[in-house]
């Protein structure tokens, strides 16, 4: 078993979850027969993953990232991927539409790890930071935020200028509240972007998603509004529990299960061979 990214974003997670396995993080994508491979950002190389196992017999486990609305899911490659393979995800929304919309196996939940970078609050000349796609929703409600904020340091990126794993460590070290909006309506917490924040050491504004129960989950650790205006950095907040704490209460038996449901998987895998290889001629 082996860990591969395929997307960027999604390096710093991989690397991570295989020295937590203690199993190889490669770059080089050689698939072998009988290999199990767990796979982040397989979204973006749905055709030739799917190419590949047509005449190669290796089955992945893939950590699907996308939301349930995603116009990826329109891609008849990435939807027979997760149809052939196993999947874990990160919210129980997703996985209950999922489950009543097509046909497909769920495993497990993933939860998106980080490595932890620490800098004192008041240090940080950055009071507010997006990045992340541009939608004309999203680019209103933080120019109107800004305005609403005049004398604060406002940062908004649509460029995709932050993914790679450093540019995006010395940014967020720089920034005191992380702003999360949705792209997309009915969406399930964005975690992803989270986690990272919270990682960094930052402090994390979000609307409410419809994923009520990653809502609660997470009510100790972000500050939930129904609207970005509601925010107000005028008034004096307590600071919401960080990563560490996170990790503690939630996140590091989180991360066990997850581990737990891979290698339950890979049981499942080796067994399967094994009946292959003795089934009688």
């Amino acid at each position: 078993m082996y860990v591969i990214s395929f997307h960027v974003i999604f390096n710093e997670n991989a690397n991570i979850l295989a020295k937590r396995l203690n199993i190889p993080y490669v770059v080089d994508f050689v698939p072998k027969e009988n290999d199990l491979i767990i796979v982040f950002g397989a979204h973006d190389q749905a055709i030739n993953l799917f190419g590949l196992q047509e005449h190669i017999k290796f089955k992945c486990i893939i950590i699907q990232s996308e939301q349930y609305e995603s116009n990826i899911f329109d891609n008849k490659y990435y939807i027979e991927l997760l149809r052939n393979n196993y999947i874990l995800d990160w919210s129980k929304y997703n996985v209950e539409r999922f489950k009543k919309k097509m046909d497909m196996k769920v495993y497990s939940f993933y939860y998106y790890d980080f490595f932890i970078l620490e800098n004192p609050f008041e240090n940080r000349q950055i009071d507010f930071f997006f990045c992340g796609a541009h939608s004309p929703e999203r680019e209103f409600k933080l120019n109107q935020f800004k305005a609403n904020n005049p004398g604060y340091v406002c940062e908004f990126d649509f460029s995709g200028n932050h993914m790679t794993f450093n540019d995006l460590n010395q940014k967020l070290i720089n920034v005191k509240y992380v702003i999360n909006l949705p792209y997309y309506k009915n969406n399930s917490l964005e975690v992803h972007r989270i986690n990272k924040a919270l990682a960094c050491g930052c402090q994390v504004i979000t609307i409410s998603s419809s994923d009520t129960y990653l809502n609660e989950k997470y009510k100790d650790y972000v500050h939930f509004v129904n609207d970005l205006n509601d925010f107000c950095p005028l008034l004096e907040m307590m600071p919401k529990k960080d990563y560490k704490q996170f990790m503690k209460s939630y996140g590091e038996s989180q991360i066990l299960h997850n581990i737990s449901s891979i290698q339950n998987i890979e049981k499942i895998h080796q067994e399967r061979s094994t009946l292959v290889v003795s089934k009688p001629m």
